[in-house]
């Protein structure tokens, strides 16, 4: 018997049904398999891609440039904050500069605190100031008078009209970034070749 199967040939028998019936559910059935894997597993899904969730990336500024402004020369270190690194900075193109301050008591500056008596110058006055006030009416020009604070000394003075640090339009600015798809083993980054990097300076030409 195992001899005879062995030398045996089998072969399926296909049955055609003609029914508009069964034929009209067999096609539906299909195309909405077909639907299924087309619409939801393949363009909703996106079965087909494999992501990497755990992306490593870094962004890196550092800013270079020398600049003029109030009578100083300033550096990265004068006009740049937070301090270099961080993926991101702020350049500092206008500063109000109040020399030698120390605590003590002095003519307020804001014009709010104008006086003519120590009348003037009892409670909290009329705005937020630079200091507290000691309920005296004191000389602050030739001209004016303005209520006295303990605080520190002088006062900032805003109101001056202080020019922008025009160096700033030709500040070289550099920004390293990179990111690490550790799935899939890529890593790409912006960076120049080190001896081009060196020489990099922005030039208005």
């Amino acid at each position: 018997r195992c001899l005879s199967d062995f030398f045996s040939y089998e072969t399926p028998k296909s049955v055609v049904v003609k029914s508009w019936v069964v034929g009209v559910v067999n096609r539906v059935v299909q195309l909405l398999i077909l639907a299924y894997f087309v619409g939801w597993v393949f363009l909703h899904e996106k079965a087909y891609q494999v992501r990497d969730t755990v992306i490593e990336s870094s962004v890196v500024t550092k800013v270079k440039g020398i600049g003029r402004y109030a009578g100083r020369v300033l550096d990265t270190a004068d006009y740049v904050t937070p301090a270099q690194g961080t993926s991101v900075f702020v350049v500092v193109t206008k500063q109000i500069l109040t020399e030698n301050q120390a605590q003590g008591v002095c003519p307020e500056s804001d014009a709010a605190f104008r006086c003519s008596s120590d009348r003037d110058c009892r409670g909290t006055g009329p705005a937020p100031g630079s200091g507290l006030l000691t309920g005296r009416c004191v000389p602050y020009n030739g001209t004016l008078r303005t209520c006295e604070i303990r605080g520190w000394c002088p006062p900032e003075v805003d109101t001056v009209d202080v020019p922008v640090m025009l160096e700033a339009e030709n500040f070289t600015v550099f920004i390293k970034n990179s990111v690490r798809f550790p799935l899939f083993g890529f890593e790409k980054a912006n960076l120049p070749p080190a001896g081009a990097l060196g020489r990099c300076r922005f030039h208005p030409e």
